[in-house]
Protein backbone atom coordinates (compact mmCIF):
# COMPACT_ATOMS: atom_id res chain seq x y z
CA UNK A 1 0.00 0.00 0.00
CA UNK A 2 1.42 3.32 -0.91
CA UNK A 3 -0.38 6.28 0.96
CA UNK A 4 0.43 10.44 0.15
CA UNK A 5 -0.29 13.48 0.71
CA UNK A 6 0.59 17.28 0.25
CA UNK A 7 -0.25 20.43 2.21
CA UNK A 8 -2.03 21.86 -0.86
CA UNK A 9 -4.73 18.70 0.69
CA UNK A 10 -4.08 16.55 -1.98
CA UNK A 11 -3.40 12.97 -2.09
CA UNK A 12 -4.08 9.33 -2.45
CA UNK A 13 -3.66 6.15 -1.15
CA UNK A 14 -3.39 3.03 -3.60
CA UNK A 15 -3.75 -0.27 -2.21
CA UNK A 16 -3.25 -3.91 -4.44
CA UNK A 17 -4.51 -7.01 -1.90
CA UNK A 18 -3.99 -10.29 -3.38
CA UNK A 19 -5.35 -13.48 -2.21
CA UNK A 20 -5.26 -16.64 -3.30
CA UNK A 21 -7.67 -16.68 -6.23
CA UNK A 22 -8.49 -13.13 -7.20
CA UNK A 23 -7.08 -9.59 -6.27
CA UNK A 24 -8.32 -6.34 -4.87
CA UNK A 25 -7.02 -2.64 -6.32
CA UNK A 26 -7.93 0.48 -4.47
CA UNK A 27 -6.60 3.78 -6.04
CA UNK A 28 -8.31 7.04 -3.69
CA UNK A 29 -7.33 10.06 -5.08
CA UNK A 30 -8.10 13.86 -3.89
CA UNK A 31 -7.45 17.54 -4.58
CA UNK A 32 -8.94 20.81 -4.13
CA UNK A 33 -9.42 20.70 -7.91
CA UNK A 34 -10.93 17.03 -8.94
CA UNK A 35 -12.65 16.51 -5.29
CA UNK A 36 -12.76 12.21 -4.46
CA UNK A 37 -11.43 9.71 -7.51
CA UNK A 38 -12.23 6.10 -6.97
CA UNK A 39 -10.96 3.08 -9.11
CA UNK A 40 -11.57 0.66 -7.28
CA UNK A 41 -11.95 -3.47 -8.52
CA UNK A 42 -12.62 -6.83 -6.16
CA UNK A 43 -12.77 -9.36 -9.63
CA UNK A 44 -9.34 -9.33 -10.74
CA UNK A 45 -6.93 -12.26 -11.70
CA UNK A 46 -4.21 -11.97 -8.65
CA UNK A 47 -1.15 -11.25 -9.57
CA UNK A 48 1.36 -14.48 -10.53
CA UNK A 49 3.49 -15.61 -7.45
CA UNK A 50 7.01 -14.61 -8.16
CA UNK A 51 5.56 -12.28 -10.98
CA UNK A 52 5.22 -8.81 -11.25
CA UNK A 53 2.52 -7.24 -8.83
CA UNK A 54 0.64 -6.09 -11.91
CA UNK A 55 -3.10 -6.51 -12.55
CA UNK A 56 -5.51 -6.29 -15.35
CA UNK A 57 -9.44 -5.49 -14.84
CA UNK A 58 -11.81 -3.97 -17.41
CA UNK A 59 -11.04 -0.51 -18.11
CA UNK A 60 -7.94 -1.02 -15.45
CA UNK A 61 -3.97 -1.62 -15.52
CA UNK A 62 -2.18 -1.33 -12.55
CA UNK A 63 1.70 -2.16 -11.72
CA UNK A 64 3.78 -1.79 -8.22
CA UNK A 65 7.34 -2.19 -8.93
CA UNK A 66 9.80 -2.76 -6.87
CA UNK A 67 13.12 -1.08 -8.55
CA UNK A 68 15.50 -0.90 -5.07
CA UNK A 69 14.60 -3.36 -2.13
CA UNK A 70 13.32 -1.19 0.77
CA UNK A 71 14.25 1.76 -0.88
CA UNK A 72 12.18 2.18 -3.80
CA UNK A 73 8.68 1.24 -5.14
CA UNK A 74 7.08 3.05 -8.09
CA UNK A 75 3.42 2.77 -9.05
CA UNK A 76 1.63 2.87 -12.30
CA UNK A 77 -2.09 3.36 -13.17
CA UNK A 78 -4.37 3.63 -15.93
CA UNK A 79 -8.14 3.17 -15.35
CA UNK A 80 -11.56 4.39 -15.57
CA UNK A 81 -12.47 5.89 -12.26
CA UNK A 82 -15.61 7.72 -10.65
CA UNK A 83 -15.76 11.07 -9.24
CA UNK A 84 -17.95 10.94 -6.07
CA UNK A 85 -19.81 14.33 -5.06
CA UNK A 86 -20.24 12.70 -1.38
CA UNK A 87 -18.67 10.08 0.65
CA UNK A 88 -21.88 8.16 1.38
CA UNK A 89 -21.78 7.31 -2.18
CA UNK A 90 -19.63 4.72 -1.76
CA UNK A 91 -22.48 3.22 0.04
CA UNK A 92 -25.15 3.96 -2.69
CA UNK A 93 -23.86 1.97 -5.49
CA UNK A 94 -20.57 4.42 -6.29
CA UNK A 95 -22.71 6.08 -8.52
CA UNK A 96 -20.97 9.59 -10.38
CA UNK A 97 -18.83 10.89 -12.63
CA UNK A 98 -17.43 8.34 -14.68
CA UNK A 99 -13.20 9.86 -16.25
CA UNK A 100 -9.89 8.56 -17.14
CA UNK A 101 -7.41 8.60 -14.08
CA UNK A 102 -3.73 8.20 -14.62
CA UNK A 103 -1.17 7.59 -12.04
CA UNK A 104 3.03 7.29 -12.78
CA UNK A 105 4.63 8.19 -9.55
CA UNK A 106 7.73 6.77 -7.08
CA UNK A 107 8.24 6.42 -3.45
CA UNK A 108 11.70 6.67 -2.22
CA UNK A 109 12.41 6.05 1.63
CA UNK A 110 13.22 8.61 4.15
CA UNK A 111 13.41 7.39 7.50
CA UNK A 112 11.99 3.46 7.75
CA UNK A 113 8.37 3.22 5.82
CA UNK A 114 8.38 7.29 5.34
CA UNK A 115 8.97 8.87 2.17
CA UNK A 116 9.17 10.68 -0.74
CA UNK A 117 6.70 10.75 -3.38
CA UNK A 118 6.75 12.53 -6.84
CA UNK A 119 5.40 12.01 -10.00
CA UNK A 120 1.76 13.06 -11.61
CA UNK A 121 -1.38 12.33 -11.60
CA UNK A 122 -4.33 12.22 -14.43
CA UNK A 123 -7.94 12.96 -14.04
CA UNK A 124 -10.20 13.30 -16.86
CA UNK A 125 -7.91 15.94 -18.92
CA UNK A 126 -6.28 17.45 -16.06
CA UNK A 127 -2.87 16.58 -14.66
CA UNK A 128 -1.37 17.43 -11.89
CA UNK A 129 2.56 17.02 -10.32
CA UNK A 130 2.79 14.90 -7.10
CA UNK A 131 5.22 16.38 -4.53
CA UNK A 132 4.33 14.75 -1.74
CA UNK A 133 5.56 12.95 1.34
CA UNK A 134 4.39 9.32 1.88
CA UNK A 135 4.00 5.69 3.45
CA UNK A 136 4.90 2.68 1.92
CA UNK A 137 4.31 -0.69 2.99
CA UNK A 138 4.53 -4.34 1.74
CA UNK A 139 3.42 -6.71 3.81
CA UNK A 140 1.16 -9.91 4.81
CA UNK A 141 -1.99 -9.80 7.20
CA UNK A 142 -5.48 -9.64 8.21
CA UNK A 143 -8.15 -7.15 6.34
CA UNK A 144 -7.85 -3.81 8.30
CA UNK A 145 -11.05 -3.80 8.85
CA UNK A 146 -11.28 -7.08 10.61
CA UNK A 147 -11.41 -5.86 14.14
CA UNK A 148 -12.61 -1.63 15.28
CA UNK A 149 -9.33 -0.06 14.92
CA UNK A 150 -7.65 3.70 14.10
CA UNK A 151 -4.35 4.59 12.86
CA UNK A 152 -3.23 7.83 11.67
CA UNK A 153 0.24 8.49 10.29
CA UNK A 154 1.23 12.11 9.26
CA UNK A 155 4.75 14.01 8.37
CA UNK A 156 6.01 17.39 7.83
CA UNK A 157 8.64 16.59 5.23
CA UNK A 158 10.64 13.46 3.66
CA UNK A 159 12.82 12.41 6.30
CA UNK A 160 10.69 11.78 9.13
CA UNK A 161 6.70 10.84 10.02
CA UNK A 162 4.51 10.07 13.31
CA UNK A 163 2.36 7.11 13.64
CA UNK A 164 -0.37 6.75 15.94
CA UNK A 165 -2.89 3.81 16.47
CA UNK A 166 -6.07 2.64 18.48
CA UNK A 167 -6.52 4.38 21.77
CA UNK A 168 -4.13 6.80 20.89
CA UNK A 169 -6.14 8.15 18.39
CA UNK A 170 -8.92 10.41 19.31
CA UNK A 171 -11.73 11.09 16.37
CA UNK A 172 -14.44 13.77 16.37
CA UNK A 173 -17.21 12.88 14.20
CA UNK A 174 -20.23 14.24 12.05
CA UNK A 175 -24.02 12.86 11.73
CA UNK A 176 -23.01 10.55 9.48
CA UNK A 177 -20.47 8.59 11.54
CA UNK A 178 -17.44 9.97 9.58
CA UNK A 179 -14.09 11.96 10.89
CA UNK A 180 -14.33 15.76 10.72
CA UNK A 181 -11.10 16.07 13.10
CA UNK A 182 -8.27 13.62 14.43
CA UNK A 183 -6.39 14.45 17.89
CA UNK A 184 -3.62 12.85 19.08
CA UNK A 185 -2.22 14.19 22.29
CA UNK A 186 -1.64 17.64 21.61
CA UNK A 187 -1.54 17.23 18.05
CA UNK A 188 -4.72 18.38 15.78
CA UNK A 189 -5.50 16.95 12.30
CA UNK A 190 -8.11 18.59 10.91
CA UNK A 191 -9.61 16.86 8.07
CA UNK A 192 -9.37 17.89 3.97
CA UNK A 193 -11.59 14.44 2.82
CA UNK A 194 -13.47 11.36 3.40
CA UNK A 195 -13.49 8.17 1.70
CA UNK A 196 -15.42 4.89 2.61
CA UNK A 197 -14.35 1.77 1.36
CA UNK A 198 -17.64 -0.46 0.69
CA UNK A 199 -16.13 -4.03 2.28
CA UNK A 200 -17.51 -6.06 4.65
CA UNK A 201 -18.22 -3.50 6.96
CA UNK A 202 -17.59 0.14 6.79
CA UNK A 203 -13.65 1.02 6.43
CA UNK A 204 -12.93 4.89 6.12
CA UNK A 205 -10.08 6.43 4.60
CA UNK A 206 -9.48 10.70 5.25
CA UNK A 207 -7.38 12.51 4.29
CA UNK A 208 -6.02 14.68 7.13
CA UNK A 209 -3.34 17.69 8.42
CA UNK A 210 -2.83 20.64 9.76
CA UNK A 211 0.34 22.28 11.08
CA UNK A 212 1.94 19.44 12.26
CA UNK A 213 2.08 18.01 8.92
CA UNK A 214 0.16 16.31 6.25
CA UNK A 215 -1.10 12.20 6.20
CA UNK A 216 -4.08 9.46 6.24
CA UNK A 217 -6.57 8.00 8.71
CA UNK A 218 -7.46 4.45 8.53
CA UNK A 219 -10.33 3.65 10.75
CA UNK A 220 -12.80 0.99 11.12
CA UNK A 221 -15.88 2.33 13.41
CA UNK A 222 -16.53 -0.63 16.32
CA UNK A 223 -20.55 -0.26 14.69
CA UNK A 224 -20.74 0.24 11.33
CA UNK A 225 -23.64 0.72 8.92
CA UNK A 226 -21.38 -0.62 6.18
CA UNK A 227 -22.81 -2.00 2.84
CA UNK A 228 -22.07 -5.86 2.10
CA UNK A 229 -19.26 -6.95 0.35
CA UNK A 230 -17.99 -4.90 -2.56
Amino acid sequence: MLAFASPDASGGVVRLTRWADRAWYWAYLVSPSDGLVVVRDHELAPPRRGGPLLVRGDGLWAELIEETADEHWSVGLEAFGVRLGDPLDAERGERGDRLPVGLDVGWETGHGPFGRVDGEVAVGATRHRVAATGRFEHRVGDEPWSAPSRRVFWQRDPATGHTACDDAVHLEVNGAGLPTRVEVGSVRLGVAAVAIVPVPRRFVLALVGGDAGWGWLAWCPAESPGAGPG
